[in-house]
């Protein structure tokens, strides 16, 4: 009977796995490129693991940052660790389903989830997920390490609640690997910690001293080590006062209240609903509940703080909505109308659930295809790479007039090197001056700048869009600057040395 039950339940997730999978893909690939600039670093990044036959990666494509050579630090090492078979032989296509597959494996980690709190019906609450937030499936599409961090956390919530506390060690070591934000390991078990207190009125730290020696072992142990402990602090350090720090991505940034509601109004619901039930049917929670309340306020603060963390708050708010409602199923009966009495709740909630998670799943899996459909054109930058490629040496250093032009570049060209990318601010703590000067000439305000760009920067080609009109015009009013190549998306200069700089070397 045991083995007909593991069966069933190998059958069940293997088949929500594939079903998932199927709507991811045909989701992401509706696209020639990827669905966010950061997925080009990622793939590339995955696939020089493999080029390169070392674990830490010889990365020599931003010299004057933070992440020269001497510096560099692979901060989601884990996850390109996965990605690296798929880009390598797969290339674009290949890393895009290495996203399908960590995004369907997040679903089945959830009905999993359920089952193990004996959710009844658990594959319908699974829809859940997808019906609560456009932004969460479109960002948990992206080739980015997310996804996978949500994974780990949802398996770290399955070992808190089957109590084989010791497995923490391996997961938060995983885990830190995997993400810098590591800490959130920390929370995860912390709420859970709480949740046992308030549910049991008992003190239960192993789970956070387990996280934090899996921690610790992940930092140390590391190819990265002692490295990766002064990146963390220049990274986040930077991020900490983003008022009066260089502007970054828009996802480091808060949501405005409007657009969180629009975006994450489901979640918000959900977190709603799993609030409100045991007030009404006077049912308590127990610490698997708690904990996923813990949880989903714990990441709801995190949204708040930067939409970047939209990939966590809606799964936590959708399971601890889920299992609320689902606990509370037959205390609502006093509830219904008077002509639903003679129904039993569970079968009168069911169609209706049902009915409302099919709807949200649709216009929220419309919404992330209309997001999708708007990613920039594969093309843009790949004609400019292919030219640098062909007709400067290797190694030669590319000023770019935009930082998040790296990703592109990058993917596209690993044979040149480049001033900025990934974040400014890797620029900005590297060598202050620099940045100054940089942020001077791509905004135009200097005239002349090629020999500053010669000298300073040690770049002989400048790489731009066709957006940055102040800095086109004087680059056409530098009598250094040539222009040699253009399409309609981007333009390359060449910086022609000072006669006397000729004779020099001559």
């Amino acid at each position: 009977m045991r083995s007909q039950n593991g069966l069933r339940t190998l059958l069940i997730g293997l088949a929500l796995f594939i079903g998932f999978s199927g709507v991811f893909a045909l989701l992401v690939f509706q696209v020639d490129g990827f669905i966010s600039t950061d997925d080009y670093y990622h793939a590339r990044i995955a696939a020089e693991i493999i080029q390169q036959r070392r674990l830490a990666v010889d990365f020599q494509w931003l010299p004057q940052t933070i992440l020269s050579p001497e510096q560099f630090v692979d901060h989601h090492l884990l996850f390109h660790l996965y990605v690296a078979p798929w880009s390598y032989w797969g290339g674009m296509n290949g890393a895009k389903l290495a996203a399908v597959s960590l995004a369907s494996a997040v679903v089945t980690a959830v009905w999993f989830l359920l089952r193990q709190m004996r959710v009844s019906t658990a594959a319908l609450w699974t829809l859940t997920l997808v019906a609560v937030s456009s932004p969460f499936v479109y960002r948990l599409l992206m080739v980015r390490a997310q996804g996978m961090a949500l994974l780990v956390l949802l398996i770290a919530l399955l070992v808190l609640f089957s109590g084989r506390h010791r497995w923490l060690i391996v997961i938060a070591f995983a885990f830190t690997w995997l993400y810098n934000g590591f800490v959130l390991m920390l929370g995860v078990a912390a709420a859970y910690t709480i949740a046992v207190w308030l549910s049991d009125h008992r003190l239960d730290l192993r789970p956070l001293l387990y996280a934090a020696l899996g921690i610790g072992l992940g930092l140390v142990i590391n190819p990265y080590f002692p490295r990766n402990i002064v990146f963390i602090i220049e990274h986040l350090g930077a991020k900490v006062d983003l008022e009066n720090s260089v502007r970054v991505g828009n996802e480091w940034y808060p949501y405005t209240t409007a657009g969180l509601l629009e975006n994450s109004g489901g979640a918000l619901i959900a977190l709603a609903i799993g609030l409100i039930l045991p007030g009404i049917t006077g049912r308590r929670r127990d610490r698997h509940e708690n904990t996923l309340l813990l949880v989903a306020l714990l990441t709801l603060y995190m949204t708040l703080e930067s939409r970047r963390f939209i990939e966590y708050f809606p799964a936590f708010a959708a399971l601890f909505g889920v299992v609320a409602l689902a606990r509370s199923a037959h205390e609502l009966a006093p509830f219904l109308p008077t002509q639903f009495k003679s129904l039993t709740v569970p079968r009168f909630i069911l169609p209706v659930v049902a009915l409302l998670l099919i709807v949200g799943t649709v216009l929220n899996l419309r919404g992330t295809t209309n997001m999708i459909a708007n990613a920039p054109d594969v093309a843009y930058l790949a004609g400019a790479a292919a030219w640098l490629e062909d007709n400067t040496a290797a190694g030669t250093m590319v000023f770019q007039t935009d930082w998040d032009d790296f990703t592109r570049l990058f993917f596209h060209n690993t044979h040149n090197h480049y001033l900025i990318g990934l974040d400014p601010t890797y620029l900005q703590i590297a060598n202050t001056d620099l940045w100054n000067q940089w942020t001077a000439i791509t905004q135009g305000k200097v005239s002349d700048p090629s020999e500053i760009i010669r000298t300073a920067f040690a770049a002989n080609y400048v790489v731009s869009d066709t957006h940055h009109g102040a800095f086109e015009q004087k680059a056409e009013a530098d009598p250094n600057m040539r222009l040699v190549y253009r399409d309609r998306y981007n333009l390359i200069w060449e910086i022609i040395p000072h006669p006397l700089t000729m004779m020099g070397a001559t």
